[in-house]
């Protein structure tokens, strides 16, 4: 998942990360070319080994760790309130995204997590960024009472039920997939943070 940029702010290496992990998010890893980067981003032939000495493996595991750790800030946001209130924040921005690229972008983390096959290193990178997602999403439920075996389920149920809600957005081209299950996720955390 990416975000609105001004490329004046980014040099050439920031430049194709941020356009690689836009084109993964729409094409996937295997559908993202090295060709494709350049051209969106606008950076010289040469500048894809000199910035990444691995090429496109290189390039695309850099574009998959920006896009988590752009999720990564939002819920570690302290001023998201709780975690109903980052569900709820990081839903608007996946409600953004897909309706400001009409339906055509996913989430980059997850594509690099489905290349397992030709990318085993970004699919790990996949997994690690899933992991802490999680983490820090139980450590909130935690620090808010609820228990940690019920905060790590609930955790993984909040990326498991947004990562698929955005799937079936794209799919049928409405946020309302999103918006309904956004919905019943905060309802989640915050009965679970009453229940403790």
């Amino acid at each position: 998942m990416t975000v609105a940029h001004d490329d004046g702010e980014l040099g050439p290496r920031d430049r194709m990360i941020v356009y690689a992990a836009d084109l993964i998010g729409r094409d996937g890893v295997p559908g993202t070319s090295i060709g494709d980067v350049l051209a969106a981003s606008k950076a010289p032939r040469g500048s894809i080994y000199h910035h990444f000495p691995g090429g496109k493996s290189e390039l695309m595991n850099e574009a998959v760790r920006y896009a988590g750790e752009f999720i990564s800030s939002r819920i570690a946001d302290t001023h998201a309130g709780s975690a109903a209130d980052a569900v709820v924040s990081i839903g608007d921005v996946w409600r953004k995204m897909l309706v400001s690229t009409d339906f055509q972008r996913g989430c980059p983390v997850l594509a690099g997590g489905l290349a397992r096959r030709a990318e085993p290193t970004m699919a790990d990178e996949a997994d690690e960024i899933f992991r802490r997602w999680r983490h820090q999403i139980a450590a909130r439920l935690v620090y808010e009472g609820v228990d940690d075996a019920r905060a790590d389920s609930l955790a993984n149920l909040i990326i498991a039920g947004i990562e698929g809600a955005v799937g079936l957005s794209m799919t049928q081209r409405s946020v309302e997939p999103l918006d309904l299950v956004i919905d019943e996720l905060s309802r989640l955390c915050e009965s679970a943070v009453v229940v403790g």
